[in-house]
Formats: C-alpha cells, sequence, structure tokens
C-alpha cells in the first residue's frame, strides 16, 4: 500500500510541475506579444543590440601556409613555426 501511495505522490509533483512549466511558458509568451515580440534591452531597443552585434564582427582569412584564420587585413598570422 504505500508504494502505491508514494507512487501516487510522485505522479502528483510531476502534474504540478508541468502545469507551472506550462503557466510560466504562457506568461512570458504573453508578455513578448505586449512588448511587440522583443525582450527590453537596457542599451536601447532592438537596434542598438544589431549595431552593437555588426560592429564586433570582423572577416576572417586562411593561412596560406599554415591555415590559421586570421583577421582579414593582417599581414601575418602570428603562429610560431609559420614561415609567414
Amino acid at each position: 500500500m504505500s508504494k502505491i501511495i508514494t507512487l501516487v505522490g510522485i505522479l502528483a509533483i510531476v502534474w504540478f510541475a508541468f502545469r507551472l512549466l506550462g503557466k510560466v511558458q504562457r506568461q512570458r509568451a504573453e508578455s513578448l506579444r505586449r512588448h511587440g515580440g522583443v525582450k527590453a534591452n537596457p542599451k536601447g531597443g532592438p537596434r542598438a543590440r544589431e549595431k552593437t552585434d555588426a560592429a564586433d564582427t570582423q572577416e576572417m582569412a586562411k593561412c596560406s601556409v599554415c591555415g590559421v584564420y586570421v583577421a582579414a587585413g593582417s599581414g601575418r598570422c602570428g603562429t610560431p613555426g609559420c614561415p609567414r
């Protein structure tokens, strides 16, 4: 009898956990819907984040001798032993 009671207790805990997760997901979706589909960005909105992402990226080129990727404008790869 104690095994059945324990099983029912575990099933109840799992069921309530899924209900709680569903509620959290619904609240998150509702919040995103109310705010236009984007989360609040302290840097000034979604456009400010796009600009910083673009500024942080740079083109990479493969060193023809050792195969290491380096910034496209740099002259040397900096790998020890590379003749370039």
